[in-house]
C-alpha cells in the first residue's frame, strides 16, 4: 500500500520534475557546485556525526553525548524499517531522465525513501542544534548545514522532495522525543534499564520483521532493479550497529558514569584525537570487510555490534583506568621529589 502510494505516477510526477528543473541548473553551473554539494552531502552520512557526537560524548559533556547517540541511534533505526517497509525505488529507477551525479550515487544504494542522510542529519545535527539552541547564531549554522544536507540530496539526483521531507520531519520529531525521554531517565538512574529494554527489544522486532518480511522483484529487461536480499543485509548490519551504540551508552551511565569535563584540557584533546584514529579503524575497516561484503554475514553482525559497544561503553572505561592511573603516578613522583 505504502509502495504504491509513494510510487505513484500522478504524485511523484511533480516531484520528477523539479529533479529535472535542478539537473537543467547542475548541467549549466558544471561540476564546481555538484563537488560542493557532494561534500556537504558527506555530512549526513553515518561517519561524520557519529564521529563528531564521540568526541563531545568523551571529552565534552557526557550527558549530552548520551542525548545524541539516543538521537543517533533512533535515526538509522527508523531510516532502515522505513526504506524497508516503503520499499520506494530511487528517482533514476522512477524515470530515466533523471541522471543524479555519478559520484553520489555510491552511497545511494538501496531504496529511497525517506532519506537516510536527512534523517541522521536531522537527529545528530539537530540534536547538537537544540543543545545549543541558546546560542542562536551557532544553532542557526547547524540548522542551515541540515537544510543544505537536505538539498544536496535533491541536487544530486539521489531523493525526491518526498523523501527529503519525511526524514527531516521525521528526525525533527525524534529531537523533541528524546529530549523529554532522557530527561525522564534523569530523575532515576535504573530508568535508564527500562529505555534499554525498549530500544534491545525495538531493535531485535526490527531485525526479524526485516528478515521475514516479503520484498519487491522487479526486473527490467532481466536486471534486478534493487536487490531486495543486499537491501535487507544493510539494515540488519546498522541494526546490530545501534544495538552495540546504544547498548553501551546506557548501560554505561547506569553502572560506570564519567565526567566527561574531568582531566586537563591536553588530556581530553589527547583522549579525543586517540579515540577518533580508534573510531576511523574500527569503522573503516568493518566498513571495508563486512558491510560490503554479504559473504561475511555471520561475522559482519557481531562485529557491528562490538565497533558500537566500543565506542560508547569500552573506550570510556580505558581512557578513564589509563588517565587515573598516569594521574596517580604523577602525584607520586611529585611527592618522591
Amino acid at each position: 500500500m505504502i509502495h504504491e502510494f509513494l510510487s505513484d505516477p500522478n504524485w511523484i510526477s511533480p516531484q520528477i520534475d523539479y529533479l529535472l528543473w535542478l539537473q537543467n541548473i547542475r548541467a549549466n553551473l558544471g561540476p564546481v557546485f555538484d563537488n560542493l554539494f557532494l561534500h556537504i552531502t558527506t555530512f549526513g552520512e553515518i561517519f561524520i556525526p557519529t564521529l563528531v557526537i564521540s568526541i563531545i560524548y568523551w571529552c565534552i559533556d557526557a550527558e549530552a553525548g548520551l542525548y545524541l547517540f539516543g538521537l543517533n541511534s533512533l535515526g538509522i533505526l527508523f531510516m532502515q524499517i522505513f526504506k524497508t517497509s516503503a520499499c520506494v525505488y530511487r528517482p533514476w529507477i522512477l524515470s530515466d531522465k533523471i541522471k543524479p551525479v555519478g559520484s553520489a550515487i555510491a552511497m545511494a544504494h538501496g531504496y529511497s525513501f525517506p532519506s537516510g542522510h536527512c534523517m541522521i542529519s536531522a537527529t545528530s545535527w539537530g540534536g547538537v542544534a537544540f543543545l545549543l539552541r541558546k546560542r542562536k547564531f551557532i544553532a542557526t549554522l547547524i540548522v542551515l548545514l541540515i537544510l543544505s544536507i537536505a538539498f544536496s540530496r535533491m541536487y544530486l539526483g539521489v531523493h525526491t522532495p518526498q523523501d527529503v521531507v519525511i526524514g527531516l520531519l521525521t528526525g525533527l520529531v525524534f529531537v523533541f522525543v528524546m529530549h523529554y525521554v532522557f530527561k525522564w531517565c534523569k530523575k532515576d538512574k535504573n530508568r535508564y534499564l527500562y529505555i534499554l529494554a525498549i530500544f534491545d527489544l525495538t531493535i531485535l522486532g526490527t531485525i526479524l520483521y526485516i528478515i521475514f518480511k516479503s520484498y519487491p522483484f522487479d526486473y527490467v529487461d532481466g536486471k534486478l532493479l534493487v536487490n531486495p536480499y543486499h537491501a535487507r543485509y544493510i539494515a540488519v548490519v546498522f541494526g546490530c550497529w545501534v544495538m552495540g551504540l546504544i547498548n553501551g551508552v546506557l548501560l554505561c551511565r547506569r553502572f560506570f558514569p564519567f565526567d566527561a569535563k574531568n582531566g586537563s584540557i591536553r588530556a581530553r584533546i589527547i583522549r579525543g584525537i586517540v579515540g577518533a584514529c580508534i573510531f576511523y579503524c574500527i569503522f573503516h575497516s568493518i566498513d571495508n570487510h563486512f558491510i560490503i561484503n554479504e559473504a561475511r554475514f555471520r561475522f559482519g553482525l557481531p562485529s557491528m555490534f562490538v565497533a558500537g559497544f566500543f565506542i560508547t561503553a569500552i573506550y570510556p572505561l580505558i581512557f578513564i583506568k589509563v588517565e587515573k592511573f598516569i594521574s596517580t603516578k604523577f602525584n607520586n613522583n611529585v611527592k618522591t621529589v
